[in-house]
């Protein structure tokens, strides 16, 4: 009894401290005090190399794996369009707010080396349109520093979490909100929380679990050497590709396993073992998070106050571009709520703040930060790569 008793006091303190400070916070955060204290020493250590080379690529396949296409086409294309909106605001964003930080902050900002302004907004707008995951592949691709990483996940923990508590406020309003901004009831997203799935039989989950991990681990330990093969393809035949980070090993394992979840995607091995490979996903997200934070840089503290207000315009950005949207075409606040915060927030919090607005709204949401995975590492290295060019 007083074993039960104190397991429930003990989950209790932690649900409430972690709604404080959030999880992704203290993975962070506790490996970097302990390395800044020289608690920990891993300037040498190879852990870092061997998570982004084997865990990233794993990951990102896992991830993108449970995006299901079918069921995105019966979620409605007024609420999709507003999904695809929040990207392209993010997208327009990004470039926008680091220019006016070029003609604002044009000596606070860094605008060469690896903690560059431009690197860390491109992971930044990695972990807006898809995740961490994908906030974690962009750091490599663009050889992003530790110090303007540390900043970037702060502002990320720090706006989303206040947008967060905003939204909530707005779901408990929401009819009032409507009637100010009239906007047309009859507007409702299609529920996706009754569409019935293919029935996989017991022998064809064997061979779809059987081929998911094969799968699995060719990506997890030989993804490295195909991609290396083809970065040096490409930097052989394609020399003038390498301004573009496409000679990078990293980029092509990103692609690989990019490509391989989007194909198994297509497939019944997307009703395999769901719950299990969302939770294998987060495991090497946290794992990864961690030894990110025993290389804490703190050179790049300094400017952050800066780079928070590069964030508030960046992220002001965004919602003004939904709010015009929802108001010319008259649409519930929901379709505002939802769309940003399968942006902004992903997969985890998405179907949260959509179960405020309505119950059944939450299997929709998940669908579509799911499928933020798919194309948020290309559209950051892409755009992240135009940013360079942004400068005072």
């Amino acid at each position: 009894m007083e074993c039960f008793l104190y397991t429930c006091i003990i989950d209790k303190f932690f649900k409430k401290f972690y709604k404080i400070f959030p999880l992704m916070l203290v993975c962070y955060a506790l490996p970097a005090i302990f390395s800044s204290s020289n608690i920990i020493n891993a300037s040498n250590s190879q852990l870092s190399d061997m998570a982004k080379t084997h865990f990233m690529p794993s990951c990102l396949f896992l991830l993108i794996l449970s995006t299901d296409f079918f069921a995105l086409s019966l979620v409605g294309k007024k609420l999709l369009g507003m999904f695809v909106l929040g990207a392209v605001s993010i997208c327009i964003g990004g470039p926008l707010s680091l220019w006016l930080g070029s003609i604002f902050f044009p000596y606070e900002l860094a605008w060469q080396g690896d903690n560059a302004a431009w690197k860390g907004m491109s992971t930044l707008m990695a972990n807006w349109l898809g995740g961490t995951a994908n906030q974690l592949a962009i750091k490599e691709i663009h050889h992003v520093g530790d110090a303007i990483f540390a900043v970037m996940m702060a502002i990320n923990i720090i706006f989303s979490s206040i947008w967060m508590v905003i939204l909530l406020f707005i779901a408990e309003r929401q009819d009032k909100i409507d009637d100010f901004l009239k906007a047309d009831k009859s507007y409702r997203p299609t529920f996706c929380s009754d569409v019935e799935y293919k029935v996989i039989d017991k022998w064809e989950r064997y061979y779809w679990t059987l081929i998911l991990g094969l799968t699995f681990f060719m990506v997890m330990f030989f993804s490295k050497d195909l991609s290396s093969i083809l970065a040096n393809t490409t930097a052989y035949y394609f020399p003038y590709l390498f301004k573009y980070n496409l000679t990078s090993d990293f980029f092509w394992s990103v692609l690989i396993a990019t490509f391989l979840g989007l194909l198994f995607s297509l497939t019944n091995a997307r009703h395999v073992l769901v719950k299990e490979t969302r939770k294998v996903a987060l495991f090497f997200i946290y794992i990864m998070i961690m030894l990110m934070g025993l290389n804490f840089d703190v050179s790049a503290l300094g400017a952050a106050p800066y780079y928070v207000c590069i964030g508030l315009i960046w992220f002001s950005i965004h919602i003004i571009i939904l709010l015009i949207f929802t108001v010319f075409f008259r649409l519930p606040i929901m379709y505002l709520a939802v769309a940003s915060q399968c942006n902004i927030g992903g997969a985890a919090s998405a179907p949260v703040i959509a179960s405020a607005f309505h119950p059944r709204l939450a299997s929709a949401a998940v669908l579509m930060a799911v499928w933020g995975y798919t194309w948020a590492s290309l559209f950051a290295w892409y755009i992240g790569f135009l940013m360079q060019f942004i400068q005072p």
